[in-house]
C-alpha cells in the first residue's frame, strides 16, 4: 500500500512539475510575442510616416523616384474612389422608401386550384404513390400539377413538369439542372 501511495506522490509531483514548467513557458512565449507586437507597432508607425512624407512631396511635386511617385499615385486614386465610394453608400442610406413603387405585383410561379379540382385526402403525400396503388401522383385523383400563373413562361420542366422561372438553371421543384 505504501508504494501505491508513494508512486501516486511521485505521479502527482511530476504533474505539478510539468504544469508549472508549461504555465512558465507560455508566460516567456507570451512577453516575447508582446515584445515582437510592439516592435511591429514602431515599425508601422514609421512606415506610415514615410509614407505621409512621401505622400506630401509628391502633392507638391518634389518627389524625384519613380517608383514613389507611382505608388503615390495609385494611393491617391485609392484615396479619391474610396471618398467616391463612401459618398455613394451616404446617398444609399439617405434614400427614402419609395412605398408606391414597390407594391405587391402577381406571383409568378402559383396558380390557386381550379374549382373543378378535388382536394387531397389528409394523408395523401404528393408525389408518392398511395397505399395499395404502384401508381404515381398522375394517377392520385387527389392530385393536380400546379397550373401556370398570370405572367408565367410556357417552359415546364422536362423532368417534373412543374412551371419554370424565366432563364432558370434549376427547377425548384425537383432541382433538374436545366442547362
Amino acid at each position: 500500500m505504501s508504494d501505491f501511495i508513494s508512486s501516486a506522490k511521485n505521479f502527482v509531483n511530476s504533474a505539478v512539475s510539468r504544469t508549472s514548467w508549461e504555465a512558465q513557458k507560455q508566460l516567456r512565449v507570451r512577453n516575447k510575442q508582446s515584445e515582437i507586437d510592439k516592435l511591429l507597432e514602431q515599425r508601422q508607425r514609421l512606415m506610415d510616416e514615410l509614407g505621409q512624407v512621401a505622400m506630401n512631396l509628391y502633392q507638391q511635386g518634389s518627389l524625384t523616384d519613380s517608383q514613389l511617385s507611382r505608388l503615390c499615385a495609385s494611393i491617391f486614386e485609392l484615396d479619391h474612389d474610396l471618398r467616391s465610394r463612401e459618398t455613394q453608400l451616404q446617398e444609399a442610406k439617405n434614400e427614402a422608401y419609395p412605398a408606391d413603387q414597390f407594391a405587391p405585383g402577381p406571383t409568378m410561379n402559383y396558380a390557386p386550384p381550379s374549382p373543378n379540382t378535388q382536394t387531397p385526402p389528409p394523408n395523401a403525400s404528393y408525389g408518392q404513390p398511395q397505399p395499395g396503388s404502384s401508381a404515381g401522383p398522375s394517377s392520385n385523383p387527389g392530385y393536380s400539377q400546379p397550373q401556370p400563373g398570370p405572367g408565367a413562361g410556357s417552359d415546364r420542366c422536362p423532368q417534373c413538369g412543374n412551371p419554370l422561372r424565366p432563364n432558370a438553371l434549376y427547377c425548384r421543384s425537383c432541382g433538374a439542372k436545366l442547362r
